[in-house]
């Protein structure tokens, strides 16, 4: 009597709503913990911002005292090539202009002068006889002499970003007018983003001296100082951080500036 070969039983197949069912439920249950690590991840950001150390928090407050300048201190200052990378060939030839004939931005406050020197665009300033230019030493304050000691190179490290796009802006700009055959005369539109960006480090790029409803800003940053042009006949203002376009103050900074007589 042959073998006999056992039935072969098959288990009942689950409806279609079942698996469906257990579809989503392993799916929730991934997305679980998936949300839970990117809140997670968020809340690490957000503490690493807060928390960054070399990030500033709190506020600048004080008085401050400003001493008569000469102007022999404000020696003119050329602008590193390597901030017009991705127009090198457009910045040659923007400097070889240069040697023919200078920007100049003239107002009631200075002369902004855009040169050459030894093959780079260099930027000088020519005060005005109305105005006097004043000093403002970091170090008179503790907190901002600390300060500048832990931020000035994030602060220089903006400036150098915000400069190097501007840069950019005016070397496509004096392209433009020359493709056209046209005299740029648009030398006023760089004079503070290009020229006076050049002429300071992070600290005065921003810092601003408020005289009432005027914002003077940051002329010229040399050996630990911030130098200003204001009215002849002021003797206080304000020094205040400058506001960026995203809405943040690296220098949080509102100081009473008493100006004194002589240097």
């Amino acid at each position: 009597v042959p073998d006999m070969v056992p039935e072969f039983q098959s288990r009942p197949q689950a409806s279609v709503s079942s698996r469906v069912r257990r579809r989503r439920h392993r799916r929730g249950g991934l997305m679980f913990p998936l949300a839970c690590g990117g809140s997670l991840l968020l809340a690490i950001t957000v503490a690493w911002f807060l928390n960054d150390p070399t990030r500033f928090q709190g506020s600048l407050v004080g008085e401050l005292t400003a001493s008569d300048a000469g102007t022999e201190v404000l020696v003119p200052r050329a602008i590193d090539p390597d901030l017009a990378e991705g127009h090198a060939e457009l910045y040659a030839e923007l400097i070889e202009s240069l040697r023919e004939r200078t920007g100049r931005v003239r107002s009631n406050v200075m002369v902004v002068v855009f040169d050459e020197s030894e093959g780079k665009l260099t930027v000088r300033i020519e005060p005005s006889q109305e105005y006097r230019l004043v000093r403002v030493a970091l170090g008179q304050s503790e907190a901002l002499g600390r300060f500048v000691e832990s931020q000035s190179s994030r602060l220089d490290g903006l400036r150098r970003d915000d400069l190097s796009e501007e840069l950019g802006k005016l070397i496509l700009a004096w392209h433009a007018a020359r493709t056209a055959d046209e005299p740029f005369d648009e030398w006023m539109s760089f004079r503070e983003t290009v020229g006076l960006a050049a002429l300071v480090g992070g600290v005065g790029h921003h810092a601003i001296a408020q005289t009432g409803r005027q914002n003077l800003p940051c002329l010229y940053e040399a050996g630990g100082a911030l130098f200003f042009l204001v009215p002849a006949l002021l003797d206080e203002f304000r020094l205040i951080g400058r506001r960026r376009a995203d809405g943040s103050m690296p220098f949080p900074a509102d100081f009473r500036v008493r100006i004194g007589r002589g240097r």
